[in-house]
């Protein structure tokens, strides 16, 4: 609920005072002054998605909301038919007026010493967290980290048109994940060089942070989802807080593994989580943006217009800000792409050689490829197929098969290997092992699959 004060002219007070009365709005009526005139006070109460409504059909009868409009969150009121207004409105999906989901988003943010801390802090957390492989660290290091705010104030500035909002939040976000990566790669070196962990610690192999140095098409619907829920729980009345969890998540633990690899002198996980954490920056605005779009919030008369320059310095700044945009959505997208072809080929070589005959018993659990668009930095590309087996029956010859197979489609030169998860499978019906039950004079039973 949202309590709204605003001062009328005598002359317009029936006018929105009938407003009021045709949506069956609780309200009061005062005289006061307001910028030197006399003017009456109405306060009413409504719900927050109908805000921007009744503000507008006040328009309409002639009321100009930038003389004195004040909006307060509002914990419960009471008026007759206070319920019955409750309930249409939640029934309808409505969005919050544009002023108020642009306070909204600039009040999640911190000031800049407590989000840099914030940012550094958490990072320090998911970077202990991915070298312990403890995913409970992890999302505790997704808790505490603030991106959530410049994330959702850039689709805000962007889709209001207002320059200021978008390059302060584009600034807080590379500076915030910037010192998030360095952060990481310091207190990486630290624990490597007082054997916190083992220096020959082979971080690649590490389950947490296997997944995090390959941009894949996942991760990019991740990172566009993320952003489209963030912006629609900011226009609505869903939680962002929690939706600020989500997008660290598409963030920081790639920020941190980013450092992880750098620290250990492993390119491929470096470069790639830097990739990731690029491709999933870009994937969380542009996500946001196209969802405020979507919800039909455009700018109007009061935004101050984002090509509307008034000095060269503020010229220069945007052309820059333009340029060092287009050029890293250029060098990740053109990089992503290669990753997504190459996946997709791998997979593709993969399901060829298992299809054959002898290998029936085996199935696909995972396929795990390295960030494949590092360059000559990197040693070939490591391609990891986990497989299930319910015997412990050898395959010498399949890495080679695969090897062939993925060669013939990528024309890369790869290194694969073959990892197995062994099953024991059970193989007596539901009706013996009951039948055999009764005979021994116990319970009926049920026939599970272990794992051995």
């Amino acid at each position: 609920m949202r309590l709204i004060q605003i001062a009328v002219p005598e002359d317009q007070r029936a006018a929105l005072v009938e407003v009021l009365e045709d949506r069956d709005l609780g309200y009061t009526v005062t005289n006061g002054l307001v910028d030197g005139g006399d003017r009456a006070i109405i306060s009413f109460v409504l719900p927050a998605d109908a805000v921007e409504y009744v503000l507008d059909d006040m328009e309409q009868r002639g009321f100009d909301t930038e003389t004195f409009t004040v909006s307060v969150e509002t914990e419960y009121a009471t008026f007759e038919g206070v319920d019955d207004v409750q309930d249409e409105w939640a029934k309808t999906p409505n969005r919050i007026a544009p002023e108020t989901l642009r306070s909204k988003a600039k009040d999640l943010r911190l000031n800049t010493r407590s989000y840099l801390w914030m940012m550094v802090l958490s990072t320090v957390i998911a970077t202990a967290g991915l070298l312990l492989g403890s995913p409970a660290i992890v999302v505790g290091s997704m808790v505490l980290a603030p991106i959530v705010s410049p994330m959702l104030t850039a689709s805000v500035g962007a889709v209001r048109d207002d320059r200021d909002m978008v390059l302060d939040s584009l600034h807080m976000q590379g500076l915030g994940l910037g010192l998030a990566v360095i952060g990481a790669f310091l207190f990486s070196l630290l624990a490597k060089h007082f054997f916190a962990v083992p220096m020959a610690l082979d971080i690649a192999t590490i389950e947490v942070i296997s997944g995090r140095f390959s941009p894949g098409m996942l991760a990019v619907v991740v990172g566009l989802a993320s952003g489209a829920a963030g912006a629609f729980g900011l226009a609505t009345k869903g939680q962002v807080s929690i939706v600020g969890v989500m997008i660290a998540a598409a963030l920081i633990p790639t920020a941190a593994a980013s450092g992880i690899g750098f620290a250990w002198d492993v390119p491929i996980v470096g470069l790639g989580s830097l990739v990731l954490l690029l491709v999933t920056i870009v994937a969380v605005n542009v996500g946001g943006v196209t969802m405020l779009s979507y919800l039909g919030y455009r700018p109007d008369e009061v935004d101050e217009g984002f090509f509307d320059l008034s000095s060269a310095r503020e010229v220069a700044v945007l052309v820059a800000t333009a340029v060092a945009a287009v050029l890293v959505v250029t060098a990740v997208g053109y990089g992503s792409y290669q990753q997504f072809a190459f996946e997709r080929s791998v997979n593709s070589a993969v399901t060829d050689v298992l299809e054959s005959g002898e290998y029936d018993e085996l199935e696909v659990t995972s396929i795990a490829t390295e960030y494949a668009a590092a360059g000559p930095v990197s040693d070939p590309t490591t391609v990891t197929v986990t497989l299930s087996r319910t015997s412990d029956r050898s395959y010498g010859g399949l890495p080679n098969a695969f090897y062939r197979s993925i060669a013939n489609e990528t024309d890369e030169d790869v290194q694969v290997r073959v990892q197995y998860q062994d099953f024991d499978r059970s193989n007596v019906s539901a009706t013996d092992s009951g039948s055999a039950a009764l005979e021994a004079g116990g319970p009926r039973g049920v026939a599970t699959t272990g794992i051995r």
